[in-house]
C-alpha cells in the first residue's frame, strides 16, 4: 500500500498542465516533482522521448489504453488508474522510445529520469544506445527511485538517442501487469538540429550548395540563442546504399564542411565545434525504403 502512495502522490505532483518554470537559480528549465523526487528538465519540453521504435509486451499483457506505446511519449500525464495515461509493459515486456530533438549525454548528477507510476511501482531495467543496435545497461529504477546518473557507464564525448525499457518485476498480478511507464525523459540532455543532406549537398559530394546558406544561418541562429559555451558536435550520416567505405569518407567531408562555414561564416566560435562522421553505422529509422532513406542522410549538430 505505501508504495501505491507513493506512486500516486509522485504521479499528482509531476503531471500539471502547465508544468511550473523552476523558481531557483539552479534550475533553468521544467521542474517536475517535490522533494527528494524533484528532477529539474533543462531542455524543458524537449526533453521527453519523441518516438516508439519497439514494443513487446511480454506476458499477460494488459488490454485497452495501457497498452499503447504512445502514452509513454511527450510529458507525463498520468492521473488515476481509471483513467491510464502510461503503458504496462507486461511480465518481460519492452519499450525501446527514441530522442529526436535532444540527446542523452552525460552532466552532472542524475542524466535519465524514467516516469514509472500507475496502480504499482515494478522494477524496470534500463539501456541506452547510440544506434539501436549496441546496448549499455545503466541500471535499474523502481519505487522510489526514478532517476539514473550515468557517469561512468557511458563516454562523455558521445550523445545516446534510444532508450531500451525492460520490465523486471516478477509479479505480475493485476489489471495492469509489468511496470508502467508514463514518460522518459533525459535528465542530461543537449540540443540536436538535424540538416537535411539534400537541402546541403548534390548527391555523392561535399561541397555546400548555395542554397544550404539560409538553412545553416538559421540553426546558427539557434545555437547562439543558447548563450552557452559547451562543446558542439557536428556529424554526418548517410544511407546504407553503395560502399560503407566511401559513405564514411563522405559523411566526414560533409560535417567538416558545416564546421567550415559555421565557423567562417555563421560566426560559430571554432574551437567549441569538432566534426565526425558516422557514415551508415547510426541511422535514425531502418533502410527499407526511400522516405527512410532519405531521413537518415543527415548532418546533426549537437549542442550542449
Amino acid at each position: 500500500m505505501h508504495r501505491l502512495l507513493t506512486a500516486l502522490l509522485l504521479a499528482l505532483a509531476a503531471t500539471s498542465t502547465t508544468p511550473a518554470v523552476a523558481a531557483q537559480e539552479s534550475c533553468k528549465g521544467l521542474r517536475y516533482g517535490e522533494g527528494t523526487r524533484e528532477v529539474c528538465l533543462k531542455q524543458g519540453e524537449s526533453s521527453f522521448a519523441d518516438a516508439v521504435v519497439s514494443f513487446k509486451p511480454g506476458k499477460r499483457a494488459a488490454a485497452g489504453t495501457a497498452a499503447k506505446p504512445g502514452h509513454t511519449l511527450g510529458k507525463p500525464d498520468y492521473t488515476m488508474p481509471s483513467a491510464p495515461g502510461f503503458l504496462a509493459l507486461g511480465c518481460d515486456g519492452e519499450l525501446v522510445v527514441r530522442f529526436d530533438d535532444n540527446a542523452l549525454v552525460q552532466s552532472a548528477g542524475p542524466d535519465l529520469y524514467i516516469f514509472e507510476v500507475g496502480p504499482d511501482v515494478e522494477a524496470t531495467d534500463v539501456a541506452v544506445s547510440i544506434d539501436g543496435e549496441t546496448w549499455i545497461e545503466v541500471g535499474r529504477v523502481e519505487g522510489a527511485r526514478s532517476d539514473l546518473e550515468l557517469e561512468g557507464l557511458i563516454k562523455d564525448d558521445q550523445s545516446y538517442r534510444f532508450v531500451r525499457m525492460r520490465n523486471a518485476s516478477t509479479d505480475c498480478a493485476g489489471r495492469y501487469p509489468g511496470a508502467d511507464i508514463d514518460a522518459v525523459a533525459a535528465v542530461g540532455s543537449a540540443m540536436r538540429l538535424s540538416l537535411d543532406s539534400a537541402v546541403l549537398f548534390d548527391v555523392g559530394s561535399a561541397e555546400l550548395k548555395p542554397a544550404a546558406r539560409d538553412e545553416l544561418l538559421r540553426v546558427a541562429g539557434l545555437v547562439k540563442a543558447r548563450s552557452g559555451t559547451g562543446p558542439i558536435r557536428i556529424e554526418g550520416h548517410t544511407d546504407s546504399d553503395g560502399d560503407a567505405a566511401m559513405n564514411l569518407a563522405l559523411s566526414q567531408r560533409r560535417a567538416q564542411s558545416v564546421l567550415d562555414f559555421m565557423a567562417a561564416e555563421a560566426g560559430l566560435d571554432r574551437q567549441r565545434m569538432q566534426s565526425i562522421g558516422a557514415g551508415e553505422s547510426r541511422p535514425v529509422v531502418a533502410n527499407d525504403s526511400i522516405v527512410n532513406k532519405a531521413r537518415n542522410r543527415r548532418v546533426e549538430m549537437i549542442v550542449r
